[in-house]
């Protein structure tokens, strides 16, 4: 089964910031490639088997079916939900802050 994906606008306004940060802040574009080419597998992985990642672990959030992925080689968290066929990405960030952030 392959699902359908929608990044929620807190979501892409979260991985704008982000770009944006690596970019200008800290003036390494290679870092905001690196990321999003990360996100990009990430989503790839969503898309054929998104169980295959565990429910979050933040306290809040497992109640509510929340699942996580880490970005290992840099440290971001994606978490998201799945209905039907579709995975839904609520938010990007990294794990030092929180989804709220």
């Amino acid at each position: 089964m392959v699902y359908n994906l929608l990044i929620t606008e807190k979501a892409a306004g979260q991985i704008d910031q982000l770009t944006d940060y690596l970019v200008n802040t800290l003036k390494n574009p290679d870092a905001a490639l690196h990321f999003l080419d990360e996100l990009d597998s990430i989503y790839q992985r969503f898309k054929t088997n998104p169980f295959q990642f565990p429910k979050a672990s933040d306290l809040f959030l497992p109640d509510k079916e929340y699942r996580e992925a880490i970005l290992l080689k840099m440290s971001y968290r994606v978490i998201f939900r799945i209905e039907e066929k579709t995975v839904y990405i609520i938010c990007v960030f990294h794990t030092l802050e929180d989804c709220l952030g």
